[in-house]
Formats: C-alpha cells, sequence, structure tokens
C-alpha cells in the first residue's frame, strides 16, 4: 500500500490536512473548516472521518497509515500527549491520545502547530539543511519555533517559544491585563495582526487627526490590513504605528539571536505573507543592531501547509529512528 503517514494542522478556523508516501511524496492535501466542538471526542471523530476520506480517496484505508501527525494550537506536552492550553480551540485541558485510540490504532506523533510547521519548513522549506533557527508566525497572533542543534526544543514545560508574552515595555504591563485581550501577550499587542489594529484603533480615537486608515476602515473595526494598506500610501499615521511594530519585531529578534547564537529567522504568517515589504523591513532594523554578522531572515515557503507538511515528517521521523 502506497499510504504510509499523515499530517494535520488543527485551526480555530482552518484544518489542514494531507497524506504522504514512505519518501514523503505529497499524494494528498486539503483544507476543511474546523468543526469545533466542547466535546473533544466529537471533534475527533469528525477529524478521523475526514482522514478515512482521504484514505480511501488513495486507495487504502485509516489501517493503511504508518502514522498520523497533528499539531495543535496550544501547549503540548507531546509525551503524554496532553494540550494543557489551547483558547483558539475553547477545550480545558485534555488527554488527547485516548481520543485518537479510539479511531486510530496506529503511531500518533502530537506537537504544538508551530513546532510542526517549523519542522515542515526545515524538511521541505525555507529552513532547510539548517540546525539552529527560529521560526516566527506573525498573524492574529505571534508564536514561535526554535530549532538548536538540530532539533527542536520544546523546554521544560513544553512552552519554549511563546514569545507573545515577552515584556517589551518594562514597567507598563506591571497592572491587570485588558480583559478585552487577555488571551494576547505584550509583545503580540505591539506586533501581530490585532495588536497593529488595536493601536491604530487607540491612535484614532484618542488623535483625532484625519489619517486613511479611518477611510479605509469605513466604520468598522480598525484592522491591520488597513494600517498597512495606507502605508503604502504614505500616510503619516500608518508609517509611525508601522515603524513601532516594525521596531518591537526586530528588537525581539536581535534579542533571541543574540542568546541562542541562531543562524537563522524564518518569518511566517498572515501578516508576513500578506505585506511584501516585511522582511525587507525586519532585515533593515535587525543589521542596524547586530554586533556581528547578523542571521540570514527569510520568508516561509509552504505557507498554511507547513503545519501538516512538518506533521508528516514527524511521522516518518519517528517511525524510521525507531522512537
Amino acid at each position: 500500500m502506497k499510504l504510509f503517514s499523515a499530517g494535520i494542522d488543527v485551526g480555530g478556523t482552518k484544518t489542514q490536512l494531507c497524506l504522504t508516501d514512505e519518501q514523503g511524496n505529497i499524494l494528498e492535501e486539503h483544507k476543511l473548516e474546523t468543526q469545533l466542538s466542547r466535546d473533544p471526542g466529537k471533534f475527533f471523530n469528525w477529524l478521523f472521518d475526514e482522514l478515512e476520506q482521504s484514505c480511501i480517496r488513495n486507495g487504502g484505508t485509516l489501517s493503511s497509515l504508518k502514522g498520523v501527525g497533528i499539531g495543535f494550537p496550544g501547549v503540548m506536552n507531546e509525551r503524554t500527549g496532553t494540550l494543557t492550553s489551547a483558547p483558539a480551540l475553547n477545550w480545558p485541558a485534555v488527554d488527547i491520545r485516548p481520543l485518537i485510540a479510539a479511531r486510530y490504532p496506529g503511531a500518533a506523533v502530537l506537537d504544538n502547530d508551530v513546532n510542526m510547521a517549523a519542522l515542515g519548513e526545515h524538511a521541505a522549506g525555507a529552513a532547510a539543511g539548517s540546525g539552529h533557527f527560529i521560526m516566527i508566525t506573525v498573524g492574529t497572533g505571534v508564536g514561535s519555533a526554535l530549532f538548536l542543534d538540530g532539533r527542536l526544543y520544546r523546554g521544560a514545560g513544553f512552552a519554549a517559544g511563546e514569545i507573545g508574552y515577552l515584556i517589551v515595555r518594562p514597567g507598563e504591563y506591571t497592572a491587570a491585563a485588558d480583559p478585552e485581550y487577555s488571551e494576547f501577550g505584550p509583545f503580540e499587542m505591539e506586533a501581530s495582526g490585532t495588536g497593529i489594529g488595536a493601536k491604530a484603533a487607540d491612535y484614532l480615537h484618542s488623535s483625532g487627526r484625519p489619517s486613511i486608515i479611518r477611510e479605509l476602515a469605513q466604520g468598522g473595526p480598525v484592522r491591520a490590513e488597513h494600517v498597512f494598506a495606507a502605508a503604502r500610501r504614505e500616510d503619516e499615521a500608518a508609517l509611525q504605528l508601522l515603524n513601532q511594530a516594525y521596531g518591537h519585531m526586530a528588537a525581539v529578534i536581535k534579542n533571541i539571536v543574540l542568546t541562542l547564537d541562531l543562524e537563522l529567522v524564518i518569518l511566517g504568517g498572515g501578516v508576513v505573507e500578506k505585506n511584501p515589504g516585511y522582511i525587507d523591513e525586519i532585515v533593515k532594523r535587525v543589521s542596524r543592531y547586530t554586533p556581528h554578522q547578523p542571521p540570514a531572515i527569510r520568508q516561509a515557503v509552504l505557507g498554511n501547509r507547513a503545519g501538516a507538511i512538518g506533521a508528516a515528517a514527524a511521522v516518518r521521523s519517528k517511525i524510521t529512528s525507531g522512537h
């Protein structure tokens, strides 16, 4: 049977799935609307129904698969299979392995979604051949994954890479978090799509100055896309807001690179993908503060396919290595 592994990237709104053969060649990829349920068991029944149909389309069944890899948007203890935090899925801490075993008896590799995306970029993307890099995703929030000495670094509590919670303005985050944005960390509220939109909305409300941002929002919520579009039209407020966001991102990258001596930074996520000048702005600022050779900074090339491809690659690695 030609089927070998399945990779799945679970998101709050979309779920990406891919099937591969033993050599890692992709047999099928598709994106699904995530059918979330407060009952994780119902979710996994839906997920494995979809996976089974994919297997059938490719001449096999679930039992044809050597293993399944799944990336989740949260903190995942990949040893025990416990998803300890997943706000995007609205689940409490849950033991994932029994839910999978109820539908699929084979090997299951579980991890954080950004870790899986980094594995994808390492296997078949912008990080191929690198043993020391960080992948940062900039979208609704900010997340990252670390590759050190040729392997993922997960940390003592499996939460390495939660850079969205870094303090970037010392002294400003001693009070209780704004309940409207309590799920976002301080750095996320400076550099993510959500943060850029919120900063722009605050600026428009407090300054009263004219801005193309206001025109583009058309009375609705201000989003990062309005700020980037206004900046392309040389809007002063938009340029100022993005200069701050770029500055915070560059400073965080610089601090991480200097601490860990990384050779490569991969930037991905919706904010990066939709704004072609983003990488250049970060490169310019990172190189400005570097006392030695700056790291290479590249854009992720697999897009939203990276997590599923990485999850399938993780299965192949587990099976071929025997652990």
